[in-house]
């Protein structure tokens, strides 16, 4: 009896050897399509770090050119001169004026540019790769001695070696009240 009981169990064991070729293609699918999916959260992880680090440049930016306003006493008018790394100089008008703003009070960028409250500044990177970005600001009067300034920058264009292209930037603004209060 027992002799009879092994044997049949042999002949179950042989059906269960390895896998069929039908199981064996529904485990690649499987995988595939679990590659596909990890996949696609790579590239959006390396799309967010991206746009992050342009939002951050464009922070850098807004935040250098408020800092050059600053600079000089908010009842005087002066231009004054800053060059990007290709060596491009941009005039930096301190006095009341500047680009449009919408209804939130941020910089306009449908509208037109405004001479000496404008800079397409280039910032270089390694391999010959450079991103231009559009920082536009606003001075408005307060009172005789302070001054709201409305600084804005946003990525315009990246461009590496011979190629170049226009990219969306999200737009980065800073409001700061400049000047003396008396």
């Amino acid at each position: 009896m027992e002799l009879m009981v092994r044997n049949q169990d042999n002949r179950a064991a042989r059906k269960q050897d390895g896998l069929t070729i039908i199981e064996l293609m529904i485990a690649m699918v499987v995988l595939a399509i679990g590659i596909l999916a990890s996949m696609s959260l790579v590239i959006m992880a390396i799309n967010g770090n991206f746009r992050s680090k342009q939002q951050s440049n464009s922070v850098a930016l807004a935040q250098m050119a408020t800092e050059k306003i600053m600079s000089i006493p908010a009842w005087t008018s002066t231009t004054l001169t800053i060059a990007d790394c290709t060596g491009a100089t941009h005039n930096v008008s301190t006095a009341i004026g500047g680009a449009t703003l919408n209804s939130s009070g941020d910089v306009d960028y449908t509208q037109a540019t405004v001479t000496n409250y404008y800079m397409a500044w280039t910032d270089c990177g390694t391999a010959n790769r450079q991103m231009t970005y559009d920082v536009r600001w606003r001075i408005d009067n307060l009172t005789t001695y302070t001054h709201l300034l409305t600084v804005s920058a946003r990525l315009n264009t990246v461009s590496t070696g011979g190629l170049s292209g226009a990219v969306f930037g999200p737009v980065v603004t800073i409001k700061t009240v400049i000047g003396q209060g008396t």
